[in-house]
Formats: C-alpha cells, sequence, structure tokens
C-alpha cells in the first residue's frame, strides 16, 4: 500500500512539472557588439517598421522593453539577447548600445528577421513568458505618453534610441 501511494505521489509531482510552460533554452547568443560594459540590466529595441516592439507587464500592465538582468558570467549583450528570447520567443541580433535609463538599463539595438511586421500590433507572448508577460505590442514610440511605460522616466531614452535606429538603418542603405 505504501509503495502504490509513493508511486502515485512521485507520477503526481512528474505530471505537474512536465505539464508546466518552462522557458526553453535560449538560442545561442547572437550580437555584433563586443564591447565591454559596466551596466547590469539589458534590454532590446526592435524596431519593425515604424513602431518597436515592447512587452505588456503582467503586473504593472503597462509597456517595457524586453530585458532584465544579467547572469553570473554573463554578458550585458548576452543578457539582452537571452532576456528578450525569454519574453518574446524571437533570437535578435544584438547590436550597438544606443543609450541607458536613469535606472541603469543599457538599451541595444536588436535585429529581428522574423516577419513580425505581419503580425498584428498586439499579439501573444510565448507560453512561457506568460507569467510575465501579457502580449507582445508593436507602438510608435512618439506616440506614447511616459505614464503607459512600466518606468515613465524610460520614454525620453526610448525615442532617443529609436531615433539612432532609424539613422543607421538610412546610412546603411
Amino acid at each position: 500500500m505504501s509503495i502504490n501511494f509513493r508511486l502515485s505521489s512521485i507520477l503526481v509531482v512528474l505530471t505537474f512539472f512536465g505539464c508546466t510552460k518552462t522557458v526553453p533554452e535560449a538560442p545561442f547568443c547572437r550580437s555584433t557588439n563586443n564591447e565591454e560594459h559596466i551596466q547590469n540590466a539589458a534590454a532590446c529595441i526592435i524596431k519593425v517598421q515604424d513602431k518597436a516592439l515592447l512587452i505588456k507587464h503582467r503586473l504593472s500592465n503597462r509597456l517595457d522593453f524586453p530585458g532584465g538582468g544579467k547572469k553570473e558570467g554573463e554578458s550585458l549583450v548576452c543578457a539582452a539577447h537571452r532576456e528578450t528570447w525569454e519574453e518574446t520567443g524571437f533570437n535578435v541580433e544584438v547590436g550597438e548600445k544606443l543609450a541607458v535609463t536613469q535606472n541603469g538599463l543599457a538599451l541595444f539595438e536588436c535585429t529581428l528577421n522574423a516577419g513580425v511586421e505581419h503580425l498584428p500590433d498586439v499579439f501573444d507572448a510565448p507560453p512561457w513568458a506568460k507569467l510575465e508577460v501579457i502580449e507582445l505590442v508593436k507602438v510608435d514610440p512618439f506616440l506614447l505618453t511616459h505614464v503607459q511605460l512600466r518606468f515613465p522616466d524610460d520614454l525620453i531614452a526610448f525615442r532617443d534610441s529609436f531615433n539612432k535606429i532609424k539613422t543607421s538603418q538610412s546610412q546603411q542603405e
């Protein structure tokens, strides 16, 4: 009887953990940026035509950059890559550092060739991101107000970074 109870308990635990939506391992960190950085957190500015891809954060119900803190031994660039993968499911290529917010968050230009421009302006986050992210949103940074952002003081750095991407992309063409 006790063996059946133990086996049943083990099966319940295995079933529970087997059915959770865990984050898949992040793809290899892709970057064109090999500089050293002093910040401890990073995010991606992903330009999609005339808009930027942001996440809608579950706790605040406000918009935020895909990004977060770096892990021990991880470069800042790879933290931006990993955090963006975890929150959006997109395997971006991290480029130059565009700005640092007042909170010390490094904003990087990240490129994405996944056909996101064909998706609606609001779409679902990957299943594993649902604990933190409500949805993914494409927005025009110049139509946002500071109160729509999770960290209102980030608006100027966001707009400046977006303009730098416009400038660098037009110079490449």
